[in-house]
């Protein structure tokens, strides 16, 4: 059951909605309440009451009237005349009947679905009586024979008037899926070029067309995440490569079709990521908006925000002082006052100053969308909470041990603290009043193969470390959350070994696919070599870049070439630059030789410091010097905690292939652990008082602030 919409003021709706989940909570089906149809008739969105598809009886439209019998005046063909009602004239039942021809318009558009789901419609009223409804002598009229009253739906009438008035027809395993996955709707398929003819069937360009050409359903969680809009703040957590950033767009673009006049921001930490979000929202404003590449955005009300900002860039901070009537502080100003600081705690610094110097925080936004949540410091929740409407629509995500900056992810209850009577003031618990969840938990990764996401787990938290684990998850059910089975072993015993395999039903990567069938052109997916210098290895990335480019293998911008930060970064990326250059091959690094906007280049490799290249990806990674996650620098404060975090943004930046390369170093013994170790991990179990921090839904360990606490 899918409530993509707040049930508020509207009790009829709330009532039938009741009533249905209560008919068919023990079938096989999906039920919605505000199904989202964008179709381009006329200037009409499209958008049923409640939406049932039941596997055996087809799909179900229900117009819903919270009408009275006294508010009918009369009834001529479509047109019902009404008094003392939000309108003077309404048409329930062709409205209704509009609705579900949207619905089979877009399931007779697919081959699978043709011709195999039946579809009916009702107009729904529960308060309004048969004998009321006989009396008016409004059942005499043949175009009412679809209507409900409220003697018809309750759940155990209306179950057996469905059945009733269908034609038993039980959808095969894979028809249900097809039909299923049209309704959860799609990510927009990529048109991608035919492969040369002559290709080598060995050359990954086979596997990318084969990926790229992959209908991308929605789940049942990515659904939520991108239709829902809940009346209150809303977390999502989830793995890198869940979507959260596309599915957050899809929302953006929903609210400000549905509701043009709110000001909605959608803010985000990394600034390469600005075009790109900016591209996402327009493609689906215009794949739902009825007038489709006609119109665009109006970007004053939706507005994307990097979280500072500047003179020339829209962002969250910047503009929220100007409204404050203060002089927005710079990245100079930051060196000047606090010296040489990280991004994470220069952005601390600049809303701690913003909180004290205020005389208040005016209201700007209607809904505020935070995506890389977890590089946001408790302060930046605050500003952004006092910022919004009454409704506090704040909606943020964030990714598992992807918090470069910071090491912990902070509960509500630091956040926001406690209401006088003990309360939180913002509880994520339980659900809103319909069925819309306060949080949410993504544990399927799209973007990352098995064997990478596994790698990445296992590096991050040092499973196969000597001296042990230093972060980690430490219940079954928490790495149930991350997506995996624990087939054996106990947490609670320390030094017991533990045997954990990711679920294929997490792993929906093509490639994790058992019939994924280009197995030759695939190859390893995930390479580590270790070197005595770093020359060697700059010469060795190099060579293998340009094969993959002279020979046909793969376009310049498939490419990324990132590295664990380390001593003298600029002129490490400079001399592979220079290196490239001399094969006649073209290299762009991000944040450096373009606008900070901007990551990608048509047919350069891009080049990045592991910040910059958190939320953006590519189809073969080089994550260099990864002999620096064991080596944090003393001068930037860092310990190894930081280090492995950006060992694992590294390995989840790659779509299919990552090369691991770096000096030689004991992470490469993990490494070749993890490797060898394949699709199940055997580990002993962690010491928790040794850990140095937990992950997970828990509290405040060692190396954690008294005043901070992580989920």
């Amino acid at each position: 059951f899918f409530p993509f919409e707040p049930i508020d003021e509207n009790k009829g709706q709330k009532k039938i909605w009741g009533w249905i989940k209560d008919a068919f909570k023990n079938d096989e089906g999906v039920s919605y309440y505000r199904y989202p149809i964008f179709t381009r008739s006329g200037s009409l969105i499209k958008e049923p009451d409640i939406l049932l598809l039941h596997r055996e009886f087809g799909l179900w439209v229900f117009e819903c009237k919270g009408c009275y019998i006294g508010n009918i005046q009369s009834i001529q063909g479509h047109q019902w005349e009404m008094n003392n009602w939000y309108e003077e004239v309404m048409s329930p039942v062709a409205q209704a009947e509009d609705q579900m021809f949207a619905i089979k318009n877009k399931f007779e558009e697919r081959r699978e679905s043709r011709g195999r789901v039946h579809y009916n419609f009702r107009v729904a009223l529960p308060y309004i009586k048969k004998q009321e409804w006989i009396e008016s002598k409004f059942n005499e009229y043949p175009s009412t024979g679809c209507v409900l009253l409220h003697d018809d739906l309750t759940p155990s009438v209306l179950k057996s008037h469905i059945e009733n008035n269908s034609t038993s027809n039980y959808l095969d395993d894979e028809t249900w899926k097809q039909v299923k996955n049209i309704l959860g709707g799609t990510l927009p398929d990529k048109v991608t070029a035919p492969i040369p003819t002559g290709t080598s069937k060995y050359s990954p360009l086979r596997v990318i067309q084969k990926i790229e050409s992959s209908l991308k359903t929605l789940d049942v969680i990515q659904q939520k995440a991108a239709y829902e809009i809940p009346n209150g703040p809303q977390r999502l957590r989830g793995l890198a490569g869940t979507g959260k950033t596309v599915l957050f767009a899809k929302r953006a673009a929903k609210m400000h079709i549905k509701h043009p006049e709110w000001i909605i921001g959608f803010v985000f930490f990394s600034q390469s990521l600005y075009e790109q979000i900016k591209s996402l929202i327009t493609i689906y404003y215009q794949e739902m908006h009825p007038d489709g590449k006609q119109v665009s955005p109006n970007w004053k009300n939706l507005r994307v925000l990097h979280t500072w900002g500047g003179k020339y860039k829209n962002g969250f901070y910047y503009d929220l002082s100007l409204r404050c009537e203060l002089s927005p502080k710079t990245l100079y100003h930051v060196k000047q006052e606090i010296g040489q600081s990280s991004p994470s705690d220069s952005f601390k610094y600049i809303c701690d100053c913003l909180q004290r110097d205020a005389e208040y925080i005016p209201v700007v936004y209607d809904a505020l969308l935070i995506d890389e949540g977890q590089d946001l410091p408790p302060i930046f929740y605050q500003l952004a909470y006092k910022s919004l409407s009454d409704s506090k629509r704040l909606y943020w995500a964030y990714d598992e041990a992807q918090g470069i900056g910071s090491l912990t992810i902070p509960s509500n209850e630091t956040i926001w603290g406690r209401k006088k009577s003990g309360e939180l003031v913002v509880d994520l618990s339980g659900k809103y009043d319909g069925g819309i969840s306060k949080s949410h938990i993504m544990s399927k990764c799209y973007r990352t193969p098995r064997s990478l996401l596994m790698a990445a787990h296992s590096i991050n938290m040092g499973l196969f470390r000597h001296g042990g684990a230093l972060q980690g998850v430490t219940t079954k059910k928490d790495w149930e959350d991350l997506g995996y089975k624990v087939i054996e072993g106990d947490f609670r015993k320390t030094g017991e070994n533990i045997t954990i395999t990711r679920l294929d039903e997490n792993c929906p990567h093509p490639i994790d696919a058992r019939d994924f069938g280009l197995n030759d052109a695939l190859g390893t997916n995930i390479v580590a070599n270790s070197f005595d210098l770093e020359s060697e290895e700059q010469e060795w990335i190099v060579e293998q870049v340009s094969n993959d480019i002279k020979f046909g293998l793969m376009k310049p911008e498939d490419i990324l070439i990132t590295a664990i930060s380390g001593d003298n970064e600029k002129e490490y990326f400079e001399d592979i630059k220079y290196l490239l250059k001399q094969q006649g091959i073209s290299s762009y690094i991000a944040g450096v030789d373009g606008s900070p906007n901007i990551f990608r280049v048509k047919d350069s490799v891009t080049i990045s410091s592991i910040y910059r290249a958190k939320g953006n990806e590519a189809w073969k990674v080089y994550a260099c010097r990864f002999n620096y996650v064991t080596q944090p620098l003393k001068w930037k404060k860092e310990n190894e905690l930081h280090k492995r975090n950006e060992a694992f943004v590294a390995l989840t930046r790659a779509k299919v292939w990552c090369m691991v390369t770096g000096l030689k170093n004991s992470i490469f013994n993990e490494l070749k652990k993890t490797i060898d170790q394949g699709n199940k991990f055997t580990f002993p179990t962690f010491n928790k008082n040794l850990l140095q921090r937990k992950m997970g839904d828990i509290s405040v360990t060692s190396q954690v602030k008294k005043t901070e606490k992580v989920f």
